[in-house]
């Protein structure tokens, strides 16, 4: 198990760099280097996505990529693409294309109770095939489902979404919860994992791909 919390998703570090000149000042320019970086950023290939998400007004959605790495120091590597909420039934990101490799997506609805974890997109669930359609009867009799995304090389992806309004056993009671999926399953990475009539929840983030051996 990961042991990146969802609660600290989003956190990160402020660095600062301290330059300290010995004998003669020297001035330096540093407006190129800067327009560098600047052109750099912009030649980085981008993919807009789009969530369909209707009848879930308010809702705050969350993406993030989480994958296995050996060589970095917890042997995963996370990166955080940011809350957005819900509007006239989509909500869009657009992000470095890279980053859509491994994406996975939560959901917090309006209505949702203490349920001890957050609801989780299941891009796929198991015995269905890319392309094919799920519809919510079909989701919550699911046992097995991925978080992950394969991703895109596209420019621009639409993706159309199902969030209901579902009970769940809550943390003291049964609240309010909901189950999220895409409509049509999409390309997806392992790991899968267990859902409870169909609902996917996370509390750390979803680390997808293989786990490297050893």
């Amino acid at each position: 198990m990961n042991s990146i919390s969802l609660v600290r998703r989003g956190a990160a570090a402020a660095a600062v760099t301290a330059c300290v000149a010995t004998g003669l000042a020297t001035a330096v320019s540093t407006g190129p280097a800067h327009a560098e970086e600047r052109d750099a950023a912009r030649a980085v290939p981008k993919t807009t996505i789009t969530f369909e998400v209707p009848d879930c007004e308010g809702c705050e959605v969350a993406i993030m990529q989480g994958r296995w790495d050996p060589d970095a120091k917890i042997g995963m590597r996370v990166w955080d693409g940011g809350q957005k909420t819900v509007e006239d039934g989509v909500v869009t990101f657009r992000i470095p294309t890279k980053r859509t490799e491994g994406l996975s997506m939560t959901v917090r609805a309006p209505w949702e109770g203490h349920t001890g974890y957050m609801t989780t997109v299941a891009f796929r669930y198991a015995g269905e095939k890319v392309g094919d359609e799920i519809g919510f009867r079909q989701a919550r009799e699911k046992t097995k489902a991925t978080a992950c995304w394969a991703g895109t090389d596209a420019d621009a992806v639409t993706v159309p979404l199902t969030v209901r309004k579902v009970w769940v056993e809550g943390v003291r009671h049964r609240v309010r919860g909901s189950i999220a999926f895409a409509n049509v399953t999409q390309d997806w990475m392992q790991p899968m994992r267990a859902v409870w009539d169909g609902i996917l929840g996370s509390q750390e983030v979803n680390i997808c791909g293989e786990q490297p051996k050893g």
